[in-house]
């Protein structure tokens, strides 16, 4: 079983090989397509872009924020975004890391107050950072285009890989990704934001990859992509500094990836819960050889427990197929988040060669892409990072997708090609496969 951390690799951005099931059909809709439907609205690319990582937005829908890789072209690590006008998002600020030997692979807005957002900071190498920064944009002296780092927590191993806010609590939880320690999740007391402080530090063992925070249960969902406990843990957050292992599920037990369209458990990746159903969807990321797909895990829809979860459906990305040296990361899935809307329930997914795609999660056993769209706006202008980061020279690489419920729209990262607006509606998909309209998504081009 593959079990190597991500590092800065590099691809080599080749020309995509040719899609497996047919190709991309009119703008056209069948009657008995499914619902999921993806519409882009606005684009935001500058002329001093690094590698961007992960996209957020805060809670009113007004910014976006990206990660990013330093590189020989770019130190920049934060982007924010002006998402005022949804079809015209502008940078309102690029802040350079504070070290140049530090990524920020995630970015998140402060849950309780306007104008913070915290930075990860994880080291590429002894010289890095390790922990988070926490930056004012608007709460205190800082501003959106003149913004001031006004705190930061060193963590102990690599640094900052992925962290998540509390909604209700000046609680954030941070993942140390490091895959032989007892420790998976820090949790860090925010109530003073220029002070941030470590509470506790939580196992099992191994390598947690990523926290999500779930209102509807208060709990926090984990993924472990290394180690003896690789795989899917829940946590109570009846104490929210100080959380307790509630249930879990141990990849090792279960068969590992052996062909397209065949569920397999190798590196868990992401852990999302559904927000209106008993369940949550799990992604795995594979580097080479079959990508990783999305599991539905039911933890009390039907027979599955939040102490037992079982998992019930599985998807590979509409286009996935096996990758090899040159192709790392291309087909595996990424971040993604999930959306009822007019009673279907819909996956949206920055699903890195695959671009931005939907899947309809109405049945949960049988999970249905829909619509996908390359994001390739801007790839004349783009800055090829390739050399000195995980980005291929070419997009798309789509890294994530979040959904905006007040302002209804969906918020993506390409690290080749910046922030995009989507629009998300039930209506049905388009294109003969249900693969979108003509100029979202041709694999051959």
């Amino acid at each position: 079983m593959h079990r190597r951390q991500f590092l800065a690799a590099s691809s080599s951005g080749l020309a995509v090989a040719p899609v497996l099931g047919g190709c991309l059909g009119d703008s056209g809709t069948d009657d008995d397509a499914p619902a999921g439907r993806l519409e882009p609205l606005g684009h935001e690319l500058g002329d001093d872009s690094p590698m961007y990582t992960y996209g957020h937005v805060s809670r009113d829908g007004q910014w976006g924020i990206l990660g990013g890789f330093p590189s020989a072209g770019s130190t920049v690590t934060s982007t924010l975004v002006d998402l005022s006008d949804l079809e015209e998002p502008t940078a309102a600020h690029r802040l350079e890391s504070s070290n140049e030997a530090t990524r920020s692979n995630d970015v998140k807005f402060d849950a309780l107050r306007e104008g913070v957002y915290y930075r990860s900071q994880e080291a590429n190498d002894d010289s890095g950072l390790q922990g988070i920064e926490v930056v004012d944009f608007g709460w205190d002296a800082g501003t959106p285009d003149s913004p001031e780092t006004i705190g930061r927590l060193e963590t102990p191993n690599t640094g900052v890989h992925r962290l998540t806010a509390h909604p209700e609590e000046p609680v954030l939880y941070l993942v140390d990704l490091h895959p032989e320690t007892d420790v998976g999740v820090l949790t860090v007391d925010v109530s003073e934001p220029a002070t941030p402080e470590l509470v506790d530090a939580v196992g099992p063992a191994g390598a947690c990859h990523d926290v999500e925070y779930d209102p509807a249960r208060n709990l926090l969902h984990a993924a472990y992509i290394m180690g003896p406990n690789e795989g899917y843990v829940i946590y109570d957050l009846e104490n929210p500094l100080h959380p307790t292992v509630h249930g879990q599920f141990r990849y090792a037990e279960h068969p590992e990836y052996t062909e397209i369209g065949e569920p397999g458990f190798e590196r868990c990746h992401q852990a999302h819960p559904d927000p209106d159903r008993e369940l949550a969807i799990i992604g795995d990321e594979t580097e080479v050889g079959v990508p990783g797909g999305k599991h539905v895990f039911d933890i009390g829809w039907d027979e599955g427990s939040l102490e037992e979860p079982e998992p019930i459906g599985f998807t590979h990305a509409p286009d996935a197929r096996e990758m090899d040296q040159t192709e790392a990361f291309w087909w595996t899935a990424h971040f993604h988040d999930v959306v009822h809307t007019d009673g279907e329930a819909l996956l949206v997914d920055g699903g890195y060669r695959q671009g931005a795609w939907v899947c309809n999660l109405t049945e949960p056993r049988e999970p249905v892409a829909t619509e996908r769209y390359a994001t390739t706006d801007g790839a004349d202008r783009a800055p090829d990072h390739s050399t000195d980061t995980p980005a291929p020279a070419s997009p798309p690489f789509a890294w994530s997708a979040v959904y905006n419920r007040e302002r209804e729209f969906v918020f993506v990262s390409d690290s080749v090609t910046g922030a995009y607006t989507f629009e998300l509606s039930a209506a049905p998909a388009r294109g003969d496969d249900g693969g979108g309209p003509d100029g979202h998504y041709d694999v051959d081009d």
